[in-house]
């Protein structure tokens, strides 16, 4: 690289502050942030002091840091799940390279319009499906490569969600509705469908999907259970979904990462305390205003003959991802958490063990490996070369859209229907809702 791809952030959240920014902050030799947009001032001021931005180089909103004079070669969407698109096209149609967070938009349509925009512009549109570039899921396709199981016939992913993490996010937080994020296979789970796609390798043909909102509704909520937790819940010491517990218990140093920093940008006892008092995270999580699932089964038929299954459950102790692939020679399988994969032949009693170096801060090394891939492609401009590409990742979105279409309505998908209907509808002769919007 001759020099450090120069990028403006748009979103200064956790995933801004912490991810895009702690990584220029490491590598000031391959990126550097040069502006920001961010509505909420502490946000804004942080990223200004850590990146050493003026004051004309920092701004409360997207349109006014795209409108002023162009200062980077690239810009990175950061901002909420439902404010993707809008912020996404304008940076393609002045002429950057973006690196979006995923999923690409809330609705298909709005997915199907962000990639259009990106190939009329020629520039780099790389969605952040940072698993891809984790060792785990590396050393996974090295093995199906190499053929040691033979013929890929069934494949069966699981992703294990940690009850306080599904409570915290996709029942009390910004993921908990329809209205206000995409549906939880994308939300959630849009790494798991690009992984699947990547490692199959052929299109998908059908999609089918059953869920269930089976325990955070209120009809679960133990008796004399309040609105919320710290209006003196009776079962509030042996319930494993306390608020006050959760968000509470942590000293500020611990309460300035993710998912304390969720609840209040002031990491003190008493600054989180009054939040759960009057906001979201404090509610009975019995209570909320969720119409998430919180388990769902998907199944894709895909072109080659190869039949995957995909579990999404909201009821972990523990957070992981298992996989288990069968093939004409054998098998392969895994657990993301501790990083074993293992191999075995028909007929040979032999196990083969890989070990997975890698903590699961950072997406198991995957944040890294992202951001390194596209500063080295921005910097080359190597459009053509860039992994989980616009038009790519609208594949694994597309069995996103298509399962919650199957959920909601019963049936089962043709994928290559589907995939017309979302394009007419982004071409304007179709509603939202009729590309499973």
């Amino acid at each position: 690289m001759g020099g450090p791809v120069e990028a403006l952030l748009i979103g200064g959240g956790n995933r801004g502050l912490h991810v895009f920014g702690g990584y220029a902050q490491a590598h000031p030799e391959r990126l550097r942030i040069v502006g920001v947009a961010e509505p909420i001032a502490e946000r804004r001021d942080a990223l200004a002091r850590r990146h050493h931005l003026d004051a004309d180089r920092c701004f409360t909103d997207w349109k006014q840091a795209l409108d002023a004079s162009r200062m980077a070669d690239a810009v990175i969407v950061a901002t909420d799940d439902m404010t993707h698109t809008e912020p996404a096209i304008a940076a393609l149609e002045r002429g950057y390279h973006v690196l979006l967070e995923k999923p690409i938009a809330p609705t298909l349509r709005d997915c199907v319009r962000v990639v259009r925009a990106a190939e009329r512009s020629g520039k780099i549109l790389q969605i952040a499906h940072v698993l891809r570039y984790s060792a785990f899921y590396r050393a996974v396709a090295d093995v199906l490569e190499s053929g040691r199981i033979g013929r890929v016939l069934t494949l069966d992913m699981k992703e294990h969600v940690a009850h306080w993490h599904m409570a915290h996010s996709y029942v009390r937080g910004k993921f908990r509705n329809r209205q206000v994020a995409a549906p939880i296979l994308l939300a959630k789970c849009c790494h798991d469908l690009d992984l699947m796609q990547w490692l199959v390798r052929s299109p998908v043909t059908r999609v089918s999907s059953f869920a269930n909102l089976a325990h955070y509704r209120s009809e679960s909520a133990p008796e004399g259970a309040p609105a919320r937790c710290t209006d003196g819940c009776p079962v509030q010491e042996s319930c494993a979904h306390d608020a006050v517990r959760l968000y509470l218990g942590p000293d500020e140093k611990l309460a300035r990462g993710w998912p304390w920093s969720d609840i209040s940008a002031d990491p003190s006892r008493e600054a989180r305390r009054r939040a759960l008092e009057s906001g979201r995270f404090g509610r009975c999580v019995y209570r909320c205003d969720n119409d998430v699932p919180d388990h769902q089964v998907a199944v894709f038929n895909f072109s080659n003959g190869v039949l995957a299954t995909f579990t999404m459950q909201g009821h972990a102790t523990h957070e992981t991802r298992t996989i288990r692939i069968s093939g004409t020679l054998g098998e392969l399988r895994g657990v993301l958490a501790s990083g074993l994969l293992e191999v075995t032949r028909h007929g040979d009693v032999a196990v083969e063990r890989v070990d997975i170096d890698g903590s699961g801060i950072g997406h198991f090394g995957g944040d890294q490996g992202l951001l390194e891939h596209f500063t080295d492609a921005v910097s080359r401009g190597a459009v053509d070369e860039v992994v989980t590409s616009g038009r790519e990742s609208l594949e694994s979105h597309l069995l996103g859209f298509a399962a919650e279409r199957s959920r909601l309505d019963g049936c089962v998908v043709d994928l290559d229907a589907f995939r017309a209907e979302a394009e007419a509808s982004a071409a304007g002769s179709g509603s939202e809702e009729e590309a499973g919007a």
